[in-house]
């Protein structure tokens, strides 16, 4: 146990970067009533798959953080994935904003970009240890 929480510590970033990345999916999954331009594809948008991908990554990257296991690459990937993921929703937030002058989606664009900005500089910076 104390191994565990020493890990933890070592690693609060990517933890943080877990929780945050699991909380959004959950958070998707859960409301499912987004408002989508064009309304003929909300059936893509509001797709449950992308939802459920940002919650499975998020755990991968919570056990990988917990592990024993040391390998940068597979961090790399997994922090890729994130960044990818985080990418396809501001998209989708930026284009709600142009086309369907919903401008409450400004907002979370801007947060989404800053946490992909703040992933970025984590791996590049940070290595598990």
């Amino acid at each position: 146990m104390r191994q565990l929480l020493q890990r933890l510590n070592n690693n609060s970033l990517y933890v943080i970067i877990s929780l945050l990345i699991f909380g959004k999916g959950l958070g998707f999954y859960l409301n499912r009533r987004f408002f989508f331009y064009p309304p003929q594809l909300a059936w893509m948008m509001n797709n449950v798959y992308l939802d459920c991908s940002m919650m499975i990554v998020g755990v991968a990257l919570l056990v990988y953080t917990c592990s024993r296991y040391n390998n940068n690459k597979l961090l790399g990937v997994l922090l890729a994935l994130v960044v990818v993921l985080l990418a396809i929703i501001s998209s989708i937030e930026i284009e709600h904003v142009i086309f369907a002058h919903e401008m409450e989606f400004v907002q979370n664009a801007l947060s989404n970009m800053a946490i992909i900005a703040f992933i970025i500089w984590t791996a590049r910076h940070y290595s598990k240890r």
